[in-house]
């Protein structure tokens, strides 16, 4: 299973900037609610901290217990997010399923994986010019462009996930209306393009920042969807969610 994607708010000044935040998503799998997961992401004076932590809830916790923590180092330039540093820690019944860490430098177009239980071998990948990004930073940087480029409708992203570095292309499409709490929010709608076996639809909330409120993505015969549940950061009202 693959952790994806993510949650963000902007601040306006002279630059966008992250604000801190904690958003809890409830994670489902074919349809069967199977965890529950928390994002939360730290100001490290201009570098970002974000993790994503997921563990088995509900009649899933007592058939498996499964839980992964994620961890994205970042920080942005004037294109965008461009992560430094990516890990996973992935377990099933308290046994290391995946586990792998890389060192991303765009300045020198590389990324470099580090040694890890699952990952016994230095690999060394060569991407092109540009930003790069990671798994867990990826939809921090479509929100980040959303908000940034308003007028922009295609997103185009290298991104490092430890077996490669994928080209991967967004479309933002039609607004559609998403329903919280009884209430109706018009959505951006962003879905990728040109991938068959790897497809995903995310909606953001202009009201709320661009804080994506649903993920979907489709990994194989795996269809993963991500609702978030509540949302929290200092000097924004609490943001309560019910699907």
């Amino acid at each position: 299973m693959r952790l994806i994607t993510s949650i963000l708010l902007f601040c306006t000044s002279t630059a966008f900037a992250f604000e801190p935040h904690t958003a809890n998503y409830q994670l489902s799998i074919n349809g069967i609610k199977i965890a529950e997961e928390v994002r939360t992401l730290h100001d490290l004076d201009g570098q970002y901290f974000y993790t994503a932590n997921a563990k088995t809830s509900g009649m899933a916790a007592l058939i498996k217990d499964y839980t992964i923590s994620a961890s994205s180092t970042f920080s942005i330039n004037k294109k965008g997010v461009d992560s430094n540093n990516y890990q996973i820690l992935e377990q099933e019944d308290k046994q290391v399923t995946e586990n792998y860490m890389i060192d991303i430098a765009s300045k020198n177009n590389t990324v470099m994986s580090g040694l890890t239980k699952t990952q016994p071998n230095v690999v060394t990948w060569k991407a092109k010019q540009g930003n790069i990004v990671d798994p867990l930073s990826l939809f921090l940087a479509l929100s980040y462009d959303l908000k940034d480029k308003p007028d922009q409708s295609e997103f185009s992203y290298q991104v490092a996930n430890g077996k490669s570095i994928e080209q991967q292309h967004y479309k933002k499409t039609e607004n559609q209306v998403v329903r919280i709490n009884s209430q109706a929010f018009n959505a951006v709608k962003v879905e990728r393009i040109n991938s068959e076996n790897n497809n995903m639809q995310a909606y953001f909330l202009s009201g709320y920042q661009y804080l994506p409120v649903t993920i979907k993505m489709t990994k194989g015969s795996k269809k993963y969807l991500y609702q978030i549940k509540d949302f929290e950061i200092s000097e924004v009202k609490k943001l309560q969610v019910s699907f």
